[in-house]
């Protein structure tokens, strides 16, 4: 399996309104946190997220987070 794109080393922190979001899995996506199908041609896929609530969201800008598209920290050992 492919590796993905290490976008950068810290969250993607923004206030977010109750919706459906796909958030970029392969780190090639000019459009960070989200997928704008840069992926195309590659094993990764986007991830569909729901949002039931607006909220603020820590979204893994590193796409190493054992947590899939919330940040865990992982960053910080890569």
């Amino acid at each position: 399996m492919s590796k993905p794109n290490v976008f950068q080393k810290f969250p993607i922190v923004k206030e977010e309104k109750a919706g459906t979001y796909y958030w970029c899995s392969c780190g090639q996506s000019a459009n960070q946190p989200f997928c704008d199908g840069a992926h195309k041609g590659t094993e990764f896929v986007p991830k569909k997220v729901e949002i039931t609530e607006d909220k603020k969201v820590a979204w893994c800008a590193c796409k190493n987070s054992c947590t899939g598209e919330f940040c865990d920290g992982t960053h910080k050992t890569l």
